[in-house]
């Protein structure tokens, strides 16, 4: 008996590009991407305190997934406001850019956070029926002058209020971060704090490792941010690995091929040869598929995968960054804190430091002994 396709029979006699454009639009829902998710929509549904997410992992974990998901259930949970207010922005984002010379444009992402809401051009929108003159009096700053960094950064607080955003998402947000020296690191981290606080807006950063540096520049920022980590699935987990293999079989199974492939037997093989990462996975079956449709191949093979695959100098470079990823993650949440012994500690340090100490040669003043019973002893 055949399997039953989940795509249309159509899409076998398409051309190649019109295949892989199929193939690369398919989503897996795995395990640990749906838990950041529900972490990540609870915070948005119900805002705390916490207004900053850091997201973080290897590249190919998932985080662009994950962002998109996002994106999507907030746009469906909030769909009946929308309607009730048209003029309503749930969520938007944008991508963070490198820092040119090391230093960071502030009025660069004002700019593209506004061109992000489509607010560019708000003067234009509306006009309540009062006269030219009066009108070009409300005009938003940013507009008037484009250089002028602190108007930028009150428009764009007021269009997030106004707009009653409830998220803004900055994918390879560790590019906000490259700056020489902690101290600029934390004016960034305030900055961005900033910006949560005074419009009501969660803040959801997705970055590499480097985000990691953010929990621990002072104590006010590790309170008011949260981590949340996708890792890599583990060839040593039992629960990773009947997961890992479970996305395997999905994305076999929406191969647009003649046949099927049966990959589960060398499930081995695409787990290290994707350090564990389902975006991995994706980008090598997406190589191997339009090598296997080049040959007019029936189904994907072992051969079509090796020529699809990574070369080892990249995996072990992202395996590489995501062990020593792990590392650093589990020293910090490892850390404790005894106060007692702290305490006490501090008090001896306190008892060493005020013993006075002599001369190096100089006797302790003590007395003599005065007489000749001192020469007999």
């Amino acid at each position: 008996m055949t399997k039953e396709r989940p795509f249309p029979e159509e899409i076998l006699s398409q051309s190649s590009p019109i295949k892989i454009s199929y193939f690369k639009g398919i989503t897996v829902p795995h395990k640990k991407l749906k838990m950041a998710l529900q972490t990540l929509l609870l915070n948005v549904l119900e805002p705390a305190d916490t207004l900053v997410f850091l997201v973080f992992g290897v590249t190919g974990v998932g985080k662009t997934t994950l962002r998109l998901r996002l994106e999507k259930l907030l746009l469906e949970e909030w769909i009946d406001d929308l309607q009730n207010n048209p003029g309503q922005i749930v969520v938007a984002g944008l991508e963070a850019v490198p820092a040119e010379r090391g230093k960071f444009s502030y009025k660069d992402y004002y700019i593209r956070a506004l061109e992000a809401i489509k607010e560019v051009l708000v003067e234009y929108k509306v006009h309540y029926g009062l006269t030219e003159s009066d009108f070009q009096g409300l005009k938003p700053d940013y507009h008037l002058d484009r250089k002028d960094s602190p108007a930028l950064r009150r428009a764009m607080e007021k269009v997030f209020r106004y707009r009653q955003l409830k998220a803004f998402t900055v994918d390879e947000a560790q590019h906000l971060l490259m700056m020489a020296g902690g101290r600029q690191m934390l004016q960034q981290m305030n900055w961005i704090k900033s910006i949560a606080n005074l419009t009501g807006t969660v803040h959801i950063l997705f970055g590499t490792y480097e985000l990691l540096n953010c929990a621990t520049l002072n104590g006010q920022v590790g309170r008011r941010s949260e981590d949340i980590h996708l890792s890599p699935y583990q060839a040593d987990d039992p629960e990773d690995v009947a997961e890992f293999i479970r996305v395997i079989n999905t994305l076999q199974r929406h191969l647009p091929l003649q046949e099927e492939p049966d990959f589960e037997q060398c499930y081995e093989y695409l787990l290290e040869g994707s350090v564990g990462c389902v975006g991995i996975l994706k980008n090598w079956l997406t190589r191997s598929l339009r090598v296997a449709l080049a040959e007019s191949a029936p189904t994907l093979t072992i051969s079509h995968l090796k020529q699809g695959a990574f070369s080892a100098s990249r995996i072990n470079t992202i395996r590489s960054e995501a062990q020593q990823g792990e590392r650093r993650l589990l020293q910090e949440n490892n850390l404790s804190f005894p106060l007692e012994s702290s305490s006490v500690s501090n008090h001896q340090s306190v008892n060493k430091s005020s013993t006075k100490r002599g001369r190096v040669g100089r006797r302790s003043p003590k007395r003599d002994a005065v007489g000749m019973k001192s020469y007999d002893n």
